[in-house]
């Protein structure tokens, strides 16, 4: 490649896109919040903390949208847009999603805040393309999810398994967790699978209202304050009253809150207490006052003894802290939302949650008058700025992450959903079974149309013939075996290693696919990696392949088990060959040709065919030596040289949660390797349940940190700076010799191109993300170069940003240079410049680039051909 020199000058720090400061347009955050209830409309605890921020926001200057998921006839404030008529929480969380799509696309908010529960989260996150939130922070703030409320009361309704998927999904998904006290963070931790950096804690605004001027009545009298309910334990406070009751004929209870339901009794918790759980003789002195007030509320409670809140969960209770702020004292259970905030210390009797707690509690509060004022007295807890979570940035998970969390949720969801079909679903598929071809294909086209309908409901004359050629593949192959058309090899070419643990029902599709390859120097090296699985033991005792040896040995996780065949393998390339997956029958011909020419290349790899769950290609980028380190863009099912690999250790046994492919690639780049790609889908990659593969995905970015840890020379700033430079450049600029520009911008930031032949054969020399053609520029500063390139970098949909005029510079996407079906849109900014000569989207069309939208007559799955452009914070701090 030709290019100028470089001055240096140090690269500049830029974050990545996604992470946010949440700093808006002239200092201000535009904040979204999407929310099932808001105050005063729909009333509930979400919706009095979403309301109060929003006025604290608006208040301090700020930009605030609210989307309420509600059916709701009132006249809204400015900013609240009510989208309802979704019956169910998956319906009103893609209502969520596609109101959010509208809103985004019009003015991209800073930050998007979802509630927790039913949730409402769950399809803006599994579909972040869809709902354009890619590079926006999303956090969920934990309010209180229906999973935890009904584990607490002990009930399980039909609907909650769809959605404790729908919320434990959304927390897993989300770029961070806002929890309203630090004791939610290990629960938020260990029970949903949430990163502790993920985690903040964001206090919900209180009403700061002034100590009361407390006038306690002659006679004791406890309150409880909040919604009647049973998460919120006002039948455990009512049973833990009663013996009090009876011993103590002038002690009252009043329970201030509206009514709520009752999911044991099936009614309104009031008529169920008052009907139950109440006895006669203690009635009278048990009143309901309802939801209260202003005036109403603070007389109340200015004259009681102490206040309980008496709740089985509780995320953060208003009740209990506005209660303490008015100076009363308070009696709560032992709960990490009260954890490190009430004790004695700060006015609170803290409990053991029990109702036998809860009654000594009480006869404690009533018979001590000197803890009574000594809590009264005791100073207020501190409290934090609750607009915090609103100025600190939030990184955006990386696209890897997202989609591979997407993916397992999606399959969580669907295992989690009541299947509503009878278990006579496979008559009709047996039916198929039991027919010729003739008279089985007809079986799906002459039925009468109400019972053709009910067969092909039941019956996929599709899955039947692919189940009939796999049948008829198996028995062709026997024939081989049978004939000896496999004779032992001394010394075979290919060693294929194949992983099992506890996926026996796959493996001889596996071995099989081996045996149908068209180059047959091969052995089959099976490691049974210490499976539990009865099954999968008998079938791989029962195995009777030819050239197929077994190894069994205790579970060292799938880097362990690839070492041991590798260590026992004569070939001289090696196939890691998992043990659900399968190979095309060119696979090792065409790849192993392939390294023949290249020696070089420590591994050949190709491109799959998903199948399973999902029927497509799957198109990874090109290999780039820079990009690699900060993503795996190499399919894990390679032909590699087993020299190669053994000189450098293998694969790392200590990564046991996926990636060890991955960091066993940077190895080899960093030894001096390079790779050889082919071009063909050659590698059937089976796509099914919740597989490792996904869930390597979903945690993308702690498993690129251990390898950031395992290689910290690597990723040393400077060391990345330098590979970004050799290999992808943020600005490729072509220039006829002689008039090169002089660039300031380090390596890593620019590179120049002279133009010997075509402008088109120096744009496909580029390393660059961004390509310009610097030919009569005038007026348009490096500055202004480097502007365009990052509103490209900021929006990932737009093929070229221009300056403003009839003539102005642009700058392209080199991806959309190159390849027609790239981004194309070009987007025309006001910042000065003129060239002679632009470049346009699809100008330049070249086959490396270029992918097509099906292949053998299935869709293609593409993976985007770019990384960030700029060098990443993660990579400078």
């Amino acid at each position: 490649m030709n290019g100028g020199a470089y001055p240096a000058r140090r690269c500049g720090r830029l974050d990545l896109p996604g992470l946010r400061s949440n700093t808006g347009h002239n200092g201000r955050v535009h904040v979204v919040f999407v929310t099932t209830e808001l105050s005063p409309w729909v009333p509930g605890g979400a919706g009095s903390v979403v309301a109060r921020l929003r006025e604290l926001l608006l208040a301090r200057g700020d930009e605030v949208s609210v989307l309420l998921v509600a059916d709701t006839a009132a006249a809204l404030a400015d900013g609240v847009r009510a989208v309802g008529g979704a019956t169910g929480f998956e319906a009103q969380s893609r209502v969520a999603a596609a109101a959010l799509a509208d809103l985004v696309a019009g003015d991209p908010p800073d930050l998007v805040e979802f509630q927790d529960f039913d949730g409402l989260a769950f399809s803006a996150l599994a579909d972040r393309a869809g709902s354009g939130t890619e590079r926006i922070p999303i956090q969920v703030r934990f309010h209180g999810p229906a999973d935890l409320m009904f584990q607490a009361v002990g009930v399980e309704p039909p609907w909650i398994p769809v959605a404790r998927s729908m919320e434990r999904a959304s927390f897993r998904m989300a770029d961070r967790i806002i929890v309203p006290s630090p004791g939610f963070a290990p629960l938020v931790e260990q029970r949903y699978g949430v990163e502790p950096d993920r985690i903040g804690v964001g206090q919900p605004p209180l009403d700061r209202r002034h100590p009361l001027d407390l006038q306690p009545s002659q006679s004791p009298l406890i309150a409880g304050f909040g919604r009647l309910g049973e998460v919120k334990g006002s039948h455990d406070l009512v049973v833990a009253a009663v013996p009090l009751l009876r011993d103590r004929q002038d002690l009252r209870l009043v329970l201030i809150g509206e009514d709520g339901w009752s999911a044991t009794a099936d009614r309104p918790m009031r008529e169920w207490l008052v009907e139950d759980l109440i006895p006669a003789d203690v009635s009278d002195r048990i009143e309901f006052a309802g939801r209260l007030e202003g005036d109403a509320l603070e007389e109340r409670l200015a004259e009681a003894w102490a206040v309980v809140v008496p709740s089985r969960f509780e995320s953060f209770s208003l009740a209990a802290h506005e209660a303490r702020l008015a100076g009363l004292p308070l009696i709560v259970p032992d709960l990490p939302a009260f954890a490190g905030i009430f004790d004695e210390a700060t006015g609170a009797l803290v409990y053991d949650g029990t109702r036998d707690g809860l009654t000594a509690a009480l006869g404690e509060m009533i018979d001590d008058d000197e803890l009574r004022h000594q809590l009264t007295a005791a100073p207020l807890p501190a409290y934090t700025d609750a607009l915090e979570p609103y100025t600190t940035g939030v990184q955006v998970r990386h696209p890897r992450s997202q989609a591979g969390l997407a993916t397992a949720a999606v399959q969580q969801l669907e295992a989690d959903r009541p299947d509503p079909v009878s278990s006579t679903v496979g008559w009709a598929q047996r039916a198929l079974r039991l027919l010729p071809d003739p008279v089985a294909r007809a079986a799906v086209v002459l039925l009468p149309q109400g019972l053709k309908d009910r067969f092909r409901a039941n019956a996929d004359w599709r899955v039947e013939q692919e189940r009939r050629a796999e049948s008829h593949r198996a028995s062709a192959l026997e024939e081989r075996i049978e004939g000896g058309g496999f004779p032992e090899l001394d010394v075979p070419r290919v060693s294929i290693v194949i992983p099992c643990f506890n996926q026996g029902g796959y493996l001889d599709g596996a071995i099989r696919s081996v045996f149908e390859q068209t180059m047959d120097s091969f052995e089959v090296i099976v490691i049974d990696d210490g499976s539990t699985d009865q099954d999968t033991i008998e079938l791989i005792d029962g195995l009777d392949w030819p050239r197929t040896e077994v190894i069994r040995q205790e579970n060292r996780g799938l880097a362990g088990a690839r070492n041991a065949g590798m260590r026992r393998a004569r070939g001289e390339f090696v196939v890691p060959l998992d043990a659900d997956d399968e190979l095309e029958p060119g696979f090792l011909e065409r790849l192993v040709a392939a390294l023949d020419t290249d020696p070089a290349a420590a591994f050949a790899c190709c491109r799959a065919r998903l199948f399973g769950d999902i029927e497509a290609v799957w198109v990874p980028r090109r290999y780039n030596p820079y990009q690699l380190l900060l993503s795996n863009s190499i399919i894990g099912c390679v032909v590699m040289r087993k020299d190669a690999a053994l000189a450098l250790g293998g694969y790392d046994e200590s990564m046991r949660n996926g990636n060890e492919d991955w960091e066993l690639w940077v190895r080899l780049m960093e030894a001096g390797w390079d790779v050889v790609e082919v071009d063909e889908p050659l590698f059937r990659y089976r796509k099914h349940g919740i597989s490792m593969s996904v869930e390597t995905e979903a945690r993308f970015e702690q498993g690129r940190a251990e390898i950031v840890d395992r290689h910290p020379d690597l990723y040393a700033a400077e060391a990345l700076a330098a590979r970004k430079g050799e290999h992808y450049p943020l600005l490729s600029v072509l220039a006829v010799a002689g008039v090169e520009p002089v660039m300031a911008a380090g390596p890593a930031d620019a590179e120049v191109v002279t133009i010997a032949g075509t402008v088109g054969d120096a744009a496909r020399s580029a390393r660059g993300k961004y390509v310009v053609h610097w030919d009569g520029v005038a007026d348009a500063k490096e500055e202004t170069l480097f502007r365009l390139a990052d509103l490209l970098e900021s929006k990932p949909d737009l093929g070229a940003a221009a300056t403003a005029g009839a003539e102005p510079v642009v700058v392209v996407r080199r991806w959309s240079l190159l390849d027609p079906g790239g981004p194309e849109r070009i987007e025309q900014t006001d910042l000065a410049g003129t060239g002679a000569e632009q470049l346009t989207p699809g100008m330049f069309p070249d086959p490396g680039w270029m992918v097509p939208d099906a292949i053998d007559g299935v869709p293609v799955q593409r993976q985007r051909p770019e990384e960030d452009g700029r060098l990443p914070t993660w990579a400078l701090t």
